[in-house]
């Protein structure tokens, strides 16, 4: 893989790992609105979430066309690190110490499973 590619991949798990925690602002926003049923979904944040979501699924399409996707879906492992330390930073999520035991391990799978091919 082309370490532009490999930055490219890093970047849409950023976006997705972002639409994630808007996602999740979101539904906290929605629960805490006076309004009832799907009314209380019709916010800014909804729309925002939608949006990153979006656009982070059109690059992942765009990058399967330039890298197989047994490499490219290797990178979505970092959406266990990210999507937890997100959501803590700007939401006050918990993240107990198993979550980052988890991502550590994610992490190796990661390294190997993107190791050069012999």
């Amino acid at each position: 893989m082309r370490a532009t590619d490999a930055a490219w991949c890093v970047f849409c798990v950023g976006l997705v790992s972002a639409g994630q925690v808007l996602l999740r602002a979101a539904a906290i926003r929605s629960t805490s609105n006076a309004e009832v049923g799907w009314q209380s979904w019709l916010n800014g944040v909804t729309l925002l979430a939608i949006v990153v979501y979006g656009c982070a699924m059109l690059l992942w399409l765009w990058l399967l066309s330039r890298v197989p996707l047994s490499q490219a879906f290797a990178f979505f492992g970092l959406s266990f690190i990210l999507v937890p330390l997100l959501a803590h930073r700007f939401l006050g999520d918990p993240v107990s110490p198993g979550t980052w035991l988890g991502a550590t391990l994610v992490m190796v799978g990661i390294a190997v499973s993107t190791l050069p091919r012999t």
